[in-house]
């Protein structure tokens, strides 16, 4: 063997656990091999339970993992199949738990850790918490939709099991980032929704341009409303108030 060749194939082995993993292109044997080894790090299973959270097969064998963290373990539990939940419940010393249960005051070393669902999110990275809104269940969602970051917030309307309900209590809410606001108010799927259109007008963090489409197509009474809201731009209310007039002048 040359010595180039040679030095190569040395540097290669011993730094083998530093070169980057492709996980998303490893064959299922490999893949296995890497989940099952005992010298995987964490990071590199946190990337597999990103990628492949809604395989059941390779969620099994990462439960099983010593060096899989409790974050990295909660994350599977929140966005696995109700199967993986369980499996997970009855082989490790972890519950999650959603509310604000802190755990019991008998709690005993060995018991189950209890973290709830803000615990758990807290301690999450910013690319978990994009994973886990576009995968996780309501209560993550009401959390997540709640992130300063703005990739995070938004990710929480592009999971496929949001609810329209769901939408209408975030266009009401004045405490979101007003780039989710806006999402909502140019989504016309959800905008055509009557209760959706007036709570994005009532807004105040709507942008005018996007309140200003709806006005036209609110009643008198909210038209009523509106020009009386010191909450809401002054433009928006002018035009509730122009419509109202030109409205009671041609009946």
């Amino acid at each position: 063997m040359e010595e180039p060749t040679k030095w190569k194939a040395i540097l290669t082995k011993k730094f083998k656990r530093q070169l980057p993993l492709d996980v998303e292109h490893c064959s299922p044997l490999a893949l296995r091999n890497i989940v099952l080894d005992v010298g995987t790090p964490d990071h590199i299973l946190e990337r597999i339970a990103q990628v492949y959270y809604d395989n059941d097969e390779i969620l099994h064998d990462l439960v099983f993992c010593p060096n899989l963290s409790e974050t990295t373990l909660a994350f599977i539990a929140l966005t696995g199949s109700e199967e993986i939940k369980t499996f997970i419940s009855s082989t490790r010393v972890l519950d999650v738990v959603f509310g604000d249960g802190e755990g019991g005051e008998g709690d005993q070393r060995g018991a189950k850790k209890k973290l709830n669902l803000q615990q758990i999110i807290n301690s999450m990275t910013a690319p978990q918490k994009i994973k886990l809104a576009l995968t996780a269940g309501k209560e993550a969602r009401g959390l997540l939709v709640r992130e300063s970051s703005k990739m995070i917030s938004l990710s929480v309307l592009e999971n496929p099991r949001i609810t329209l309900g769901e939408v209408e209590f975030f266009a009401k809410s004045t405490n979101l980032n007003e780039d989710v606001i806006r999402k909502i108010g140019t989504n016309t799927d959800w905008s055509k929704k009557y209760s959706i259109a007036v709570a994005l007008v009532n807004n105040p963090k709507t942008p005018v341009g996007i309140s200003m489409q709806f006005v036209t197509r609110m009643t008198d009474r909210e038209l009523g409303i509106l020009e009386k809201s010191r909450n809401i731009p002054e433009a928006v209310r002018a035009a509730s108030r122009n419509l109202l007039i030109k409205r009671k002048l041609g009946k």
